[in-house]
């Protein structure tokens, strides 16, 4: 099996410096562009199977090399969501970070007011790991997803603890990058 990671191209809202968190945001011009320039990466690895998450900016970062495919397998997995920052939500980019600074709290344990802690996406994306090794073990797969549950999604593959979490190099928007 080979696995590629690939953080959807720019959101209207990354553009916006805020987090869209589950907020279905469409990507911006500039995300629609990359996500053309990135069909020539795709074609060399040909991947054979799509991963995405519900959220639209992740099936608008792949739709133009899909459109060059006849028939391609894609599965849209809720264990892809991006974290839901609750109350966070819409809130300028590292606004919770900086609540548990000054609060003193673990940034990965903690959970943001009606949202989810980084260990519970952890917890999501071992599900999701599991799911694709006994159904996919011998295809090329490309998830594209979003920015913390692709580095919870690393610290899994490499069958780290949630704690290695801020070892890890979250992906660029727009980034591919293979993992295994």
């Amino acid at each position: 099996m080979k696995i590629y990671l690939s953080r959807h191209t720019q959101s209207k809202s990354n553009e916006a410096n805020l987090a869209d968190s589950q907020i279905d945001a469409e990507l911006s011009s500039r995300g629609l562009g990359d996500a053309q320039h990135l069909v020539n990466d795709l074609q060399e690895i040909k991947p054979d199977v799509f991963y995405i998450s519900p959220l639209k900016r992740t099936y608008e970062t792949i739709k133009p090399y899909l459109n060059t495919l006849e028939n391609p397998i894609v599965i849209k997995s809720p264990l892809l969501l991006e974290r839901d920052l609750g109350d966070f939500t819409g809130t300028p980019m590292g606004a919770f970070q900086k609540y548990c600074d000054e609060n003193n709290l673990n940034k990965i344990t903690t959970r943001p007011p009606n949202g989810e802690s980084l260990s519970d996406v952890y917890e999501k994306v071992q599900k999701f790991w599991e799911e694709i090794k006994q159904k996919y073990p011998d295809k090329i797969i490309l998830i594209c997803g979003h920015k913390n549950n692709l580095m919870c999604l690393q610290v899994v593959i490499e069958n780290k603890n949630i704690m290695d979490y801020y070892s890890f190099s979250a992906l660029k928007t727009g980034e591919l990058r293979r993992v295994q």
